[in-house]
């Protein structure tokens, strides 16, 4: 600031060869500005410069026409009680300067009187003045704000959001003497809506606060909101339901008369479920569930549209039974001694909610599915049996095996996992019965019972065989040798016979 005052001296003072040897003036207060009186100086024009103390702005006014030696020319629309330095130069038909002698390089402007400020209505939420001062120099007294140049001679300040419902004073600093004060009682016609902070609702029953001007002790606020999409269907705070979108509005009123309406406010209160299970309790092909809903955010009473359905994995879902605080379900259709994740789904209005519980279940023992079972003979008094169930719906993996014919049980056999039994030694050409059954520890299945019959004892027979060909060999030998004998025998007697013939006939006369 000091450096650009200097060079405008500097240039002012360059005086040319010729130039009067004198100008003089000197500066006195008046309304809104200072007079500038010239005096024992040539007729012509001048430059008047005017900075403001401390700040380089430079006011400048040039070809001021002076006609004789006693003439004078005013400056106003000036800051009051402000102090200012003003340099006075002659201008030449040549182009050249010469700097006048002044009573003094510093003078003060007057003060401010009452009458020189009128309040005027220009602009809308602001508090306007118009005057022929520079009133930007004043400052409020709980904000700090000044008002702005709009033109025309008026001056305009919008007050801040605390100044509602109070005085907006303005003084000038500079004027330490002077009782001169601009008041302004800032009603609430000035609020403007969208300043007004206002914080949703997170919880019901529902409650939006806004944060009003903090002087304003009388005015409130009545909210009215309604669903997205169903904008004639208008609910108050206390009739919002949870997992809706709404949009409020609210009436801003100053001792209960209406002034003005906020802008619109959206949100949705999600309520903060826990779905704890009580109680699980399962049996062989369903589990029932019992749970706790607990909410930070919402009470009983607003979850009245609350449903749940529980289901398994991949498996159809099983509408629950709500209870007060709570609900129940029974899920059905599991297969016995199996892992299954269940889950809580709750809905509202039949829409689903991210709150999902799952809850890890084992279904009990079950009696183990069918067996099947094959029978062989591996020789003719040997049976192999072999079975499977593909169920066992327990613990523990164990065939147990029975054999019998009759009432007679001949075998009673055990195998755990596999079922592969053999049995010897078994009597030739017998029915037996095998019956079979799957225990897992707990339970024992159905029986399977099949019946099998073993072949004859082939060696016997084969022996038999031998000792009846042994025995028809040593028959025919024998039946054979009685033949020879006999027809040996046989031959003898006919010998005899011809001698005795013979000697018959010899005594014959």
């Amino acid at each position: 600031m000091t450096v650009v005052w200097r060079l405008v001296l500097l240039l002012l003072t360059a005086a040319p060869t010729g130039a009067p040897s004198l100008c003089s003036y000197s500066v006195t207060p008046i309304k809104f500005g200072f007079r500038i009186e010239f005096s024992n100086s040539p007729s012509g024009d001048y430059n008047i410069a005017i900075t403001e103390d401390g700040r380089p702005d430079i006011k400048n006014t040039s070809n001021v026409p002076v006609s004789n030696q006693t003439s004078s020319h005013d400056i106003q629309g000036l800051k009051p009680c402000t102090e200012y330095k003003h340099h006075v130069t002659f201008l030449h038909s040549d182009g050249n300067v010469t700097s006048c002698s002044g009573s003094n390089y510093k003078s003060t402007t007057t003060e401010m009187n009452a009458g020189d400020v009128k309040e005027v209505n220009s602009k809308p939420g602001h508090v306007c003045y118009q005057t022929d001062w520079d009133i930007s120099s004043l400052q409020s007294t709980q904000s700090n704000i000044s008002p702005q140049s709009h033109g025309n001679k008026t001056f305009c300040v919008k007050p801040d959001f605390n100044d509602i419902c109070s005085d907006l004073v303005f003084t000038s600093k500079n004027c330490v003497n002077a009782a001169f004060t601009l008041t302004k009682y800032i009603t609430a016609e000035f609020l403007n809506p969208e300043e007004i902070k206002q914080i949703p609702a997170d919880k019901l029953p529902a409650e939006i606060k806004a944060e009003l001007p903090p002087n304003c002790n009388n005015l409130s606020i009545k909210y009215t909101c309604w669903e997205d999409g169903r904008d004639n269907e208008l609910k108050t705070l206390s009739e919002l339901e949870p997992f809706t979108d709404y949009s409020c509005t609210g009436q801003i009123k100053d001792n209960n008369v209406l002034i003005k309406n906020t802008s619109a406010l959206h949100f949705r209160v999600d309520c903060d479920l826990t779905i704890t299970v009580t109680k699980s309790s399962p049996t062989n092909t369903s589990v029932e569930l019992i749970w706790k809903t607990t909410s930070q955010k919402c009470e009983d009473d607003n979850l009245e549209n609350l449903s749940y359905f529980c289901s398994y994995e991949n498996a159809h879902r099983t509408l629950g039974t709500k209870l007060r605080s709570g609900g129940k379900c029974n899920i059905s259709g599991l297969k016995p001694f199996t892992k299954y994740k269940c889950k809580v789904q709750p809905t509202y209005k039949h829409q689903p909610l991210k709150d999902v519980t799952h809850q890890d279940i084992k279904t009990d023992v079950g009696v183990p599915g069918p067996v099947t079972m094959s029978l062989q003979l591996q020789e003719h008094n040997v049976i192999k049996v072999t079975c499977e169930t593909l169920q066992f719906n327990g613990p523990e993996k164990i065939y147990m095996l029975q054999v019998s014919y009759g009432s007679e049980i001949v075998r009673n056999e055990q195998r755990i996992n596999k079922c592969n039994f053999v049995f010897d030694n078994l009597r030739y050409s017998t029915t037996y019965k095998v019956k079979v059954t799957a225990f897992n520890g707990k339970l024992e299945s159905a029986p399977k019972i099949e019946s099998i019959t073993t072949n004859y004892n082939d060696k016997a027979v084969i022996g038999f065989l031998i000792f009846l060909i042994v025995l028809t060999s040593l028959a025919l030998l024998l039946i054979t040798y009685k033949i020879y004998i006999l027809k040996k025998r046989r031959t003898r007697d006919d010998n005899r016979d011809e001698v005795f013939l013979s000697t018959i006939y010899s005594c014959v006369p």
